[in-house]
């Protein structure tokens, strides 16, 4: 009887394992999942969840200028970071940016580029 609970037991890990594996089941990550050097933040109501995020991943990195995209389903932000080629990053459109989180049925509060934030009285560093 212990020896079937065993195998039992083994088989339902073996399954899991196999699931998490191959995307059926997803790790719930609320943080970005690497600290990245984002070039732009963007603010999407309704990001709750890593499946919403990973929705939104899969559209921005269609283009060719994304390098890497992470989200903080806490904060519902979205931060993008750019290729970047003799010195300049090279940014998508704002336009195009809005129609790719469209596509993936998401709306977008604001688009914040970071490298050009100076300190100011709302804002010190």
């Amino acid at each position: 009887m212990n020896m079937e609970r065993f195998i039992l037991g083994w088989k339902t890990i073996a399954v899991i394992g196999l699931l998490i594996g191959s995307g059926v089941i997803f790790m719930v990550s609320s943080a970005p999942d690497n600290p990245i050097n984002a070039d732009i933040e963007i603010k999407v109501p309704g990001l709750v969840c890593s499946i919403c995020g990973n929705g939104i991943k899969k559209y921005l990195k269609k283009e060719i200028n994304v390098k890497y995209v992470a989200f903080d389903i806490n904060k519902q932000l979205v931060y993008v970071d750019f290729v970047e080629r003799d010195g300049k990053i090279l940014y998508l459109k704002n336009k195009t940016i809005i129609e790719l989180i469209k596509k993936a049925g998401y709306n977008i509060t604001y688009i914040k580029r970071l490298h050009i934030l100076t300190p100011n009285r709302y804002n010190t560093p």
